[in-house]
């Protein structure tokens, strides 16, 4: 709504500028006269170009060419209001009675430039404070003022505060019509600062008491890109406001591009409304609200203290079913190993609130991820936000812990999680289209990572976990059939499976994966790159036996997430199961080689080395014989 005042204030600088014109009666002495007295009342310079045309009857008006208003003694910024033309006509017979009737105000071109200098001082107060106003008798009382009509049409609109925004606004067309005090008056705008029109229209029912620093009724609406932006209640130019508030918005990236910000790809429509009031003090606070984002529906209440250096937030939000699945599509572009994007992620909005708010949803849709009765808190101090995950049901079981996002001296991310008896079946059927794996997880995560982007968070991520699954089952194979020669499908039924790791550097690192089955124990041990999207990992099934050396036969995944390759690793099938007959083996053809070639070996010496040494006896005799030697 600041943009909105600072409008306004324009059309009162405006409407100032036009009525110090009245005075400027035959020809340019007068006009000098009328820029003597400004000059005295404000100590500002009114200067008119070209020629000053006077009418009289029946209604007195006044004409000019180009005509300047200097700005304030400490501003460099140049003229504070500058038009190509104004012209005004006055009431003769309510000016001859001692009160002001302006007919008409019509200024063309104005250039209108609003400052607040670093220690609040701001250029639109001409008159001193605590002046009295000129034409006012010994009590005070001021003329009776009334304006029919004001047209601005073609201004610029400049807002500069040397310690905080600056804004632009071209192609600005205004009106006011208004019956005098104590009658409604109405207020139009129509600007086209991005490309697409912004209507605003409003009533001010008291508007001399809202430009005298009281408040007044007002009922106001914003049209642009097709959105409605409603408002009834009561304002004041301090700024204050207290009423309801309501929004119709079809489509908020158009409504975005119309006020100058980037798209934000907002899906679906966007609808708000509730009760609002914002203090003297900056401090903005809403009731009975809702808001309303495509399927989603929400209720909340918030107190925002804008006073401090960053805005206050404490803010409690209550929601039904929530989807946010069409926010968090994937890219259908993007393949799996191509690696973490590495593009900077602009983390500054950490930075811009501080404060506390509280979510409590029925359900929450996180596309990949569902949840039932879930319960967050977000706290944002200082560039750092916490998310407490309170509560987080899911999959028929619990998740708690937290994220940590800190900007404060670049970007790091870290948090804890708390998984009690998750149903593995339809958790890894959302996660990995999974859905041969059944059986009730509790899980445990640390992780902490830094970086400016996801590939550098990625790659950088260091933390441990366990998991712990009791008994549960695999579909598609039987491990105890299979080491008993019966191929074909069936499943696999585990009485238990456990994991401990640990992250370095990105790198996930497991030594004691455990599944045990009646007749089976399954072990596995290996590398996951984080960072690098790839998997080095053996997993070993082998029979029971009381001697822990039944046949194992070790399978090998390696290679990047996207294609892995895994095949059984036959060395070390042998070298597990059947390292005698291996060496029984080896003996037996080291002989044979030794009996073929004729090669002796001496004590120590290996068949490898008693042949090497063989051939080069042979090539040497060889050489002696090509070159004449004995």
């Amino acid at each position: 709504m600041r943009w909105i005042f600072r409008l306004v204030m324009a059309v009162v600088v405006v409407i100032i500028a036009a009525v110090v014109l009245v005075v400027v009666l035959p020809g340019e002495k007068i006009a000098k006269l009328a820029a003597d007295q400004v000059k005295a009342q404000t100590g500002r310079d009114l200067t008119f170009e070209g020629e000053v045309k006077i009418s009289w009857y029946p209604v007195l008006g006044v004409a000019t060419g180009p005509v300047t208003l200097s700005n304030a003694s400490w501003s460099d910024a140049g003229p504070m209001f500058r038009a190509q033309s104004a012209a005004i006509g006055v009431d003769m017979m309510a000016l001859m009675g001692g009160n002001i009737r302006i007919k008409q105000i019509e200024v063309v071109g104005p250039d209108v430039v609003l400052e607040k200098a670093r220690d609040g001082r701001v250029n639109w107060e001409l008159l001193p404070a605590g002046e009295a106003v000129a034409g006012a008798d010994s009590s005070g009382a001021a003329p009776a003022f009334s304006l029919d009509k004001l047209s601005v049409r073609d201004a610029r609109l400049r807002y500069v505060d040397h310690g905080g925004d600056t804004l632009e606004i071209a192609d600005l067309d205004a009106s006011l019509v208004w019956g005098g005090a104590g009658k409604p008056a109405d207020i139009t705008l129509r600007l086209t600062p991005y490309g697409e029109v912004i209507e605003v229209s409003a009533t001010v029912a008291d508007l001399t008491g809202m430009l005298e620093g009281g408040v007044s009724a007002v009922v106001a609406e914003v049209e642009a890109a097709g959105a409605t932006v409603s408002f009834d209640g009561r304002g004041g130019i301090a700024p204050q406001m207290a009423g309801v508030i309501s929004a119709d918005i079809p489509k908020p990236d158009a409504l975005l591009r119309a006020l100058g910000q980037e798209a934000a790809g907002v899906p679906g429509a966007v609808s708000f409304g509730g009760e609002v009031t914002f203090t003297k003090a900056a401090k903005l606070s809403l009731r009975k609200g809702r808001a309303a984002l495509g399927p989603n529906a929400v209720s909340l209440a918030a107190d925002v203290d804008l006073g401090g250096d960053r805005p206050q937030v404490t803010a409690q939000v209550v929601a039904g079913a929530l989807d946010f699945s069409a926010f968090l599509a994937s890219d259908d572009n993007s393949e799996a190993g191509d690696g973490w994007s590495t593009a900077a992620i602009d983390a500054s909005a950490l930075g811009a609130v501080d404060g506390v708010i509280t979510l409590a949803a029925e359900s929450i849709d996180l596309g990949t991820l569902k949840f039932a009765s879930s319960r967050v808190k977000v706290s944002v101090e200082r560039s750092r936000a916490v998310f407490a995950l309170q509560e987080l049901q899911g999959y028929d079981g619990v998740i708690t812990g937290e994220f940590v996002a800190n900007n404060r001296s670049g970007l790091s991310v870290g948090g804890t999680l708390n998984a009690n008896a998750l149903e593995m079946s339809t958790l890894l059927a959302d996660l990995a289209d999974i859905s041969r794996f059944t059986g009730k997880a509790t899980a445990k995560l640390s992780f902490l990572g830094g970086g400016q982007s996801v590939d550098a968070i990625m790659k950088s991520l260091k933390g441990s976990g366990s998991m712990n699954v009791g008994s549960g089952t695999i579909t598609g194979f039987d491990l105890d059939k299979l080491f008993r020669g019966s191929t074909g499908g069936g499943t696999t039924v585990f009485d238990s499976m456990s994991a401990t790791m640990q992250i370095a550097g990105g790198v996930v690192s497991n030594e004691d994966l455990l599944m045990e089955l009646p007749s089976v124990l399954a072990k596995g041990k290996g590398t996951i790159g984080l960072g690098a999207q790839d998997i080095n990992y053996t997993f070993v099934p082998q029979l029971r036996s009381e001697t822990d050396n039944g046949i194992a036969v070790p399978v090998r995944i390696k290679g990047p997430w996207s294609s892995p390759k895994i095949w059984p690793d036959l060395e070390a099938v042998i070298d597990q199961n059947f390292s005698e007959e291996k060496k029984q083996l080896e003996e037996k053809l080291e002989n044979k080689v030794k009996d073929k070639l004729g090669v002796t070996t001496e004590e120590g010496q290996s068949v490898e080395d008693a042949l090497k040494q063989k051939l080069e006896k042979k090539v040497g005799d060889k050489l002696l014989n090509l070159l004449g030697g004995d």
